[in-house]
């Protein structure tokens, strides 16, 4: 995997503190701008970006993705930000909508949480930080009005990148149930398998952070009107 982080302490934190305590986790590359990533990218062939979305001039981390995953071996990109929000990941490339990961900076300490983002967004997945998704509200008239509160707690954990297993475990249900309650979600989204080559799981967590706001507790972190993620 590739870091990318424009503050070099945060950068040494990142691949020392963090990265280095994730098992199997390799990093092949440490850089300060988009630029300098992307070029050495060819030859590096990282398999994950983990950047931070706000690399000062030039690229940001966004734009990195989408040129690495475009142009490389990159399979999957963990965005860090101070900046609640998620909904960026409703608006990237169709053809790039999975594989995406979507992290606070302040979550960074949870390795586990790490990993498992590099994980998901490896899988051609979506997963939003933790905290976030537990602050979502569905919005009125929107396409999860039309799911249950029991669909809208599975898509919650789907967004978390939990498998069905840990959603499950969560909501004390069997794993059969969990799939049969998926399948109803992305049927009651009118969304359909294989449809503009998305994975109809990623579709569904998709809809659900375009069409969910956040209500942050105050002063937890910013909700965009800070100049700088």
């Amino acid at each position: 995997m590739m870091i990318v982080e424009d503050e070099p302490l945060y950068r040494e934190l990142l691949e020392v503190g963090v990265i280095s305590r994730i098992k199997g986790t390799t990093v092949v590359g440490s850089f300060g701008t988009a630029e300098a990533a992307l070029e050495s990218a060819a030859h590096l062939q990282p398999d994950v970006l983990l950047t931070d979305i706000d690399l000062g001039a030039g690229m940001n981390g966004v734009s990195l993705g989408i040129e690495a995953r475009r142009r490389t071996s990159v399979r999957g990109v963990v965005l860090l930000s101070n900046l609640a929000l998620p909904t960026v990941l409703s608006t990237l490339p169709p053809d790039l909508q999975g594989g995406w990961s979507y992290l606070l900076k302040t979550s960074v300490s949870d390795v586990g949480q790490v990993g498992r983002a590099m994980a998901s967004a490896a899988r051609g997945e979506v997963l939003v930080d933790e905290y976030l998704v537990a602050q979502l509200v569905a919005q009125p008239n929107t396409p999860i009005d039309r799911l249950t509160p029991r669909q809208v707690e599975v898509l919650s954990g789907m967004a978390r990148g939990w498998s069905n297993r840990r959603i499950a475990e969560e909501l004390t249900l069997t794993t059969r149930t969990v799939e049969s309650i998926i399948s109803n979600i992305i049927t009651n989204l009118d969304l359909r398998e294989g449809e503009d080559g998305i994975n109809p799981r990623v579709s569904s967590v998709l809809v659900y952070l375009q069409h969910a706001a956040l209500e942050l507790h105050s002063g937890a972190v910013s909700n965009g009107a800070a100049p700088r993620d």
